[in-house]
């Protein structure tokens, strides 16, 4: 009976064993069958629809639940494109029955997935977002890879159309990822990460970022032959094109976008081609030719019930009314469709639409009108400026603060793994020899799995390390890009500030307007100190090494902050060597190093005097900046060269800053290769110091050229100014300003109005040009680099100087380092930085008037 049993058992477990595979084929079968259906998606998406409808009984019936979710999913996802609403509708209540009849996690997210899509392109992209929050506890547990990667996606596209950049750039890498270790569909699922990320990249306006990732992914999409991909990839290169004004090429990439939109039924594609083409023509004021291509985008935008899309065709449709003379038909289609984008709650693009209507009633001579629409839009983007400001500020300190905690964290592992290690081989070498032979080969086989141990651990630390490296980098990337767009409106208020100090004539309302001005003296600091501080630590190279004279560069730095000293009562005093100190150093990074200190000495200081001091020490230099200021405790000086770290006494002072300056000063040593300390205590006072290595084959030529170095660094202005101007004596003159942004054009035109100065100005260069044909002789004339047009202020610049020899011109820009503002430093043309200080500006301005002001009457002179 037990050998009859043992038989039985063996032929069942046999025929399981046989029988298993050709089960488990048929649903492989299915899955490989709609891949096959999902890639023709990629190419063809009305006609993946039409098979994947016509396959319905064999799939939608299937006993498993993984080739049902992968059919809908493929049905849902290619009716989105052809713009089915019914069939995309359909799909979603499927996959909620599926999920709810099977208890499945998967299926459940898939379809909030899909919802929270069909809300977004309706317009409401908030609830999409609330939807996807709520399953993403579930999201990362779903045993699913494609529904994870398609959750990180989906969330990633509505964060950027939302303009939380930094989030969708999170999900998007985080959707990259996952694409690569697909089992199914990696090729089709990593272009589509992809396509969006470069979407992303020109929505935070790095155009050429956006167009390299264009040229990564379309050898991709031409490989798989993704017809969808390559439309969407061409239409998004016509977006790039015209930014960086190609006009002629944007238009060219737009078509070829339409054609393969209209080739593949991709009616979503095919209306914003649409979109995008009748936009391009309202630029060239075609606006005949614009009408009909606005009204058909409108209508397809309709069909695929877009209504965001079709929100933003009316209006350009109002707008191509407008300019052919059918004015009040215009500003219907306009209205009606920022009435629909101020009800989803899309709060720049209204911003955008109010711009451009009133620019079309300018244009149209209502000036009243024009003027009504924008206070509006002025209103809203103050709006838009205060809440955008408050989430940036948070989510840079918030960033900071995580960086400087994983620091610690990591220093602490490594150290325990240190000791821990240090202890294990210890503890084995005394087994090994107080043991037996047998003691000892089990001692070495510990030792073996001990170093298995370690190298796993060394490996782990060091991954933890390069993902803490890349997340410093994107910090850091996404605080230069932060702080470069907030410059722009802390630029026009800082103007408007001054203005409204001029013209002020309430004793009341002074101490108000001065705190005003203060706070934004302050928030310019702060961006300021930020940049650097981010510039320093992303390890890029801040100027090669050479001889610096610190003699020259200490003179410098003292008379810079000598008004700001003696304003605040104190003393401050340089003591140098009478031969020549030089180091070795770069001297942009010594210059910002020392000026940080003396400035932190004086900010501390309530009473007494400031001693900045040079000694020889061995083979280098000491530079000390001693204080009889409030002192540090020894329990704080630690983190005293932490970002952010202020002490508890520092809220006592006036001028506390934001803990930034000795971080900064901090970061410049490391890159130096210089030591630096301090010495301090509560109450006493504290001296800061710096240690840097002597140039010891100085001769006479050297010297001079060392002096030279530190007398050539760009100094800022001093600091005495920066608490605004005593006395503004009035000016007379002639001023042209260029300037796409219409609020830094009213806040120019205010400033200049308040000291005395004829200003006229301009968005584009047609109009300035059209002003110098007008008779206008300008004195002096300031050009904004980056104009939306796609020209190139410093090219403006030389054209309109040209034709007034007599005037003097400077540039304008927000940025720091690109090539047209260095040409224009190398051609000696004077280059101003965003947000400019006032008092430099009518420094400036009275220097150059008062130039033309005596040239007028050497000619009188000469006449008679």
């Amino acid at each position: 009976m037990t050998r009859l049993a043992r038989t039985v058992v063996v032929a069942v477990a046999l025929c399981l064993l046989f029988s298993l595979p050709a089960v488990a084929q048929l649903p492989n079968q299915d899955l490989a069958e709609l891949d096959r259906l999902q890639t023709l998606s990629q190419r063809n998406s009305a006609r993946a629809v039409q098979a994947l409808q016509a396959a319905a009984t064999r799939f939608a019936n299937a006993a498993d639940v993984v080739t049902r979710r992968t059919y809908l999913a493929a049905v849902t996802d290619a009716a989105f494109e052809t713009g089915q609403t019914t069939v995309v509708t359909e799909g979603i209540a499927k996959l909620k029955e599926l999920a709810a009849a099977h208890n499945d996690v998967s299926t459940q997210v898939l379809a909030v997935c899909f919802e929270a899509r069909q809300l977004a392109v309706a317009g409401k992209i908030r609830a999409g977002l609330d939807a996807l929050a709520g399953e993403a506890a579930a999201a990362e547990q779903v045993p699913d890879p494609w529904v994870r990667w398609l959750y990180h996606l989906t969330l990633g596209a509505l964060h950027s159309s939302n303009g939380q950049f930094e989030a969708a750039m999170t999900h998007l890498l985080r959707s990259l990822d996952l694409s690569r270790t697909l089992p199914r569909q990696a090729a089709t699922s990593e272009l589509r990460s992809r396509t969006h990320l470069e979407l992303l990249h020109f929505d935070m306006k790095n155009p050429d970022r956006a167009l390299q990732a264009i040229r990564e992914a379309l050898p991709l999409a031409e490989k798989l032959d993704a017809q969808q991909a390559l439309g969407w990839l061409h239409l998004h290169r016509g977006n790039v094109e015209n930014v960086r004004g190609n006009l002629d090429t944007a238009m060219a990439a737009y078509r070829q976008s339409l054609q393969i939109a209209r080739a593949g039924g991709l009616t979503g594609l095919r209306a914003t081609a649409l979109n995008n083409l009748g936009d391009l023509l309202l630029q060239r004021r075609a606006y005949a030719e614009a009408e009909p291509v606005m009204r058909e985008a409108m209508a397809t935008y309709r069909d695929a019930h877009e209504l965001n899309g079709a929100a933003l065709a009316q209006a350009n449709l109002g707008f191509a009314l407008m300019g052919q003379g059918r004015i009040a038909a215009g500003v219907h289609e306009v209205e009606a469709g920022i009435r629909f984008v101020h009800q989803a709650g899309n709060r720049p693009i209204e911003e955008l639409l109010l711009g451009e209507l009133s620019r079309m009633y300018e244009q149209a001579g209502l000036y009243r009108e024009a003027m009504d629409t924008t206070r509006k839009q002025q209103a809203l983007a103050k709006e838009l400026f205060h809440t955008e400001r408050d989430q940036a500020v948070a989510a840079l300190r918030e960033r900071f603060d995580s960086a400087e905690r994983q620091r610690q964290i990591d220093q602490l592992a490594q150290a325990n793994q240190l000791q821990y290690a240090e202890l294990r081989v210890r503890r084995l070498q005394q087994i090994g020899l107080a043991a037996t032979v047998a003691l000892a080969l089990l001692a070495a086989g510990a030792s073996y799995w001990q170093y298995r141990r370690t190298r796993r651990a060394n490996d782990a630390l060091a991954a933890a390390r390069r993902q803490a490296e890349g997340a410093l980098a994107e910090k850091n990337l996404f605080l230069a890009t932060a702080s470069h767009d907030l410059r722009q409106p802390v630029h026009a208020m800082s103007l408007m500030v001054e203005a409204i100090s001029l013209r002020n004539s309430d004793p009341a309302l002074r101490p108000l307007v001065a705190d005003l001005r203060t706070s934004m003296q302050a928030m310019n600091q702060l961006f300021n100190a930020l940049l650097d501080l981010a510039r320093l630590e992303s390890g890029q190279p801040l100027g090669a090494k050479g001889a610096v004279d610190l003699n020259v560069l200490l003179a410098d730095v003292v008379r810079l902050f000598r008004e700001q000293a003696s304003a605040g009562g104190l003393a401050i005093h340089l003591r140098v060597p009478k031969a020549r100190a030089t180091v070795w150093a770069q001297p942009l990074l010594l210059r910002q190093a020392l000026a940080n200190l003396v400035q932190n000495a004086i900010r501390y200081t309530p009473q007494g005097k400031v001693l900045v001091s040079v000694r020889a020490r061995g083979s280098d230099w000491l530079v000390e900046v001693r204080d009889t200021g409030i002192g540090i405790a020894a329990a704080d000086q630690a983190r005293v060269f932490s970002p952010y770290y202020r002490g508890d006494r520092a809220d006592q002072m006036n001028d506390a800053g934001h803990g930034l300056g000795l971080a900064v000063v901090a970061r410049c040593a490391e890159q130096m290769g210089a030591t630096y300390g301090l010495l301090s205590g509560a109450g006493r006072g504290s001296c800061f110091w710096l240690r840097l290595p002597a140039h010891t084959t100085a001769t006479t030529a050297d010297a001079a050229d060392a002096a030279a170095v530190a007398a050539t660094v760009p100094s800022a202005p001093e600091a005495g100014h920066r608490n605004g101007m005593a006395v503004v004596h009035p000016l007379h003159g002639r001023c042209l300003v260029l300037d796409d942004d219409r609020q830094v054009l009213t806040a120019w035109r205010a400033m200049l109005d308040a000291w005395g100065v004829t200003a006229v100005c301009a968005t584009t260069a047609a109009e300035a040009h059209a002003c110098l044909d007008g008779g206008f002789e300008p004195d002096a004339i300031f050009c904004d680099q980056g104009l939306r047009s796609g020209e190139s202020g410093f090219d403006v610049l030389r054209t309109l100087l040209a034709r007034c020899p007599a005037a003097r011109g400077a540039m304008i820009s927000g940025e720091f380092k690109a090539p047209a503002l260095q040409d224009a430093e190398d051609e000696g043309y004077l280059v101003l930085r965003k947000p400019v200080d006032p008092a430099e500006l009518h420094a400036v301005l009275a220097q150059w008037l008062s130039q033309v002001e005596h040239a007028q009457k050497v000619a009188i002179a000469l006449s008679q």
